[in-house]
């Protein structure tokens, strides 16, 4: 795992519970994740949180931010080079979905782990819910089988960082 990899996951599991007050998709820190992007508070901020994520890593590594700019799933997924596109996952990738909603809406997140055949994994998602839901009020964790297509489509996952590339799955603290 890289250091990028690791400050990410540092990054993304230090705001874990981080909830939605003030209103539909607003908070203070959500706030701040929507305007770094720009988008109007109150937006959807899963792809936000994941910008912000990526931001946070980047810093403690010296780097400017990797990520794809925008509040947008499935933009975040066009937007990538096809360089950082993956069908198996991998610890620190970004998973998208398209939840199949009308007007092209998605839903991404991180991955922390993955079992050692890529179909089990552990994700933290902003804007997310305990049931799993793409317009939730909360960051969360999450397991779960993205090939069962439960939450939606899977575009693929995203390995965004200073030097894409493919990981071995797992990690050595994993539960699975």
């Amino acid at each position: 795992m890289t250091s990028f990899t690791a400050a990410l996951l540092i990054a993304a599991r230090a705001t874990l519970g981080v909830r939605e007050y003030g209103g539909k998709n607003r908070g203070h820190l959500i706030d701040g994740w929507n305007e770094a992007i720009p988008v109007p508070l109150g937006s959807p901020w899963c792809a936000s949180w994941v910008y912000g994520m990526h931001g946070e890593a980047a810093k403690s590594v010296g780097i400017d931010n990797p990520c794809p700019r925008t509040a947008g799933a499935l933009k975040m997924w066009h937007l990538a080079p096809e360089a950082a596109r993956r069908q198996l996952p991998a610890p620190g990738d970004v998973f998208v979905i398209d939840t199949g909603d009308p007007g092209g809406y998605g839903h991404v997140g991180i991955v922390e782990m993955v079992t050692p055949d890529g179909g089990t994994v552990v994700t933290l998602e902003g804007n997310s819910g305990d049931e799993g839901e793409r317009e939730g009020t909360k960051v969360v964790s999450h397991t779960w089988r993205p090939a069962q297509g439960k939450r939606g489509r899977l575009m693929g996952y995203l390995s965004i960082g200073p030097e894409p590339m493919s990981f071995p799955p797992g990690l050595p603290k994993s539960p699975f």
